[in-house]
């Protein structure tokens, strides 16, 4: 009988990665990593690393005369883990075993004001925003009428929610007739979609939203960028949305610091782009949201 300390180690990574994975699960961590949607993948993924942990642990111990009689038929370079620990072993080793101490020794962090500005920040809004904006202003600086003969495209890409077109139709049509829009953490997605498609038919709407304070050095005292992430898969996919905002006390607050307002919607420009703007009326400071982030919904076409 002889012990193979390599494979031993290779059956101590697949357990430390099952154990990552059910760990980050049980605190309620892996929401700050992936979309919900994505929750029953990643425990698939920890116990198939868990059947790979009891595969391996056959493999630690062997008989001799059983492992000379099956090498005579395998190729001469297969690895039995019993092979000298090269320099590229030790590589490889190194790769896979960065990722668990990451994990289990870096905690997972909120996206917050200096990942923005890393992904942009500002510039993001701008170029989502002024080739749908410039049109209307350069035609019409007052009126207030819909300019788009376009509906804004529905969100289709793995979400959170499910919604079936019918219904996502009609809680944009509602959206419409509301002297007031209430971003909630549910529609925030569709609602922003909607107001940044249309903004001329939104102008003077009264509207609350939640979002961390985030700020730029070109921004005037009064200007900061009331701010979400929004995540498709998981967080290396994260970027901004948010809207510019208007009020006298924002030189006071810091960044990341998590607010409700209330206020009047209004079209601004901003480095030559133009952008929806929030005239903030009343606000306050609130704890950041169990569930900081927004994600898509999908929506089902029905025949």
């Amino acid at each position: 009988m002889k012990f193979h300390y390599q494979q031993a180690f290779r059956a101590c990574i697949l357990l430390a990665f099952s154990t990552m994975l059910f760990s980050l699960h049980w605190t309620g961590e892996i929401k700050k990593l992936i979309n919900p949607k994505y929750d029953h993948l990643s425990i698939a993924a920890a116990l198939l690393f868990l059947l790979l942990f009891l595969v391996q642990m056959t493999r630690i111990v062997s008989f001799t005369h059983k492992r000379e009689q099956h090498c005579q038929h395998c190729c001469s370079s297969h690895d039995h883990g019993t092979s000298a620990f090269t320099t590229r072993k030790f590589l490889s080793y190194t790769i896979i075993i960065i990722p668990i101490l990451t994990g289990f020794l870096m905690p997972a962090q909120i996206l917050g004001s200096t990942i923005a500005d890393k992904k942009g920040g500002i510039m993001m809004l701008t170029k989502q925003q002024q080739a749908k904006i410039e049109d209307y202003v350069t035609s019409n600086n007052t009126a207030v009428e819909n300019i788009y003969d376009h509906e804004p495209d529905p969100v289709l890409i793995d979400g959170r929610k499910e919604m079936k077109e019918n219904e996502y139709e009609l809680l944009r049509a509602e959206l419409a007739k509301k002297e007031k829009v209430n971003m909630t953490e549910e529609d925030y997605i569709i609602y922003y979609d909607e107001i940044n498609n249309n903004i001329a038919q939104y102008i003077g709407r009264r509207i609350q939203l939640k979002g961390f304070v985030l700020r730029e050095e070109e921004f005037a005292e009064n200007q900061l960028v009331l701010s979400r992430f929004f995540i498709t898969h998981c967080i290396a996919d994260a970027n901004i949305v948010g809207f510019l905002s208007d009020f006298p006390e924002a030189i006071t607050l810091e960044e990341d610091t998590w607010l409700e307002a209330i206020g009047t919607i209004d079209i601004t420009e901003f480095n030559g782009a133009y952008l929806p703007v929030i005239k903030i009326e009343q606000w306050a400071k609130i704890q950041e949201p169990e569930t900081p982030y927004l994600y898509p919904i999908d929506v089902f076409i029905t025949s």
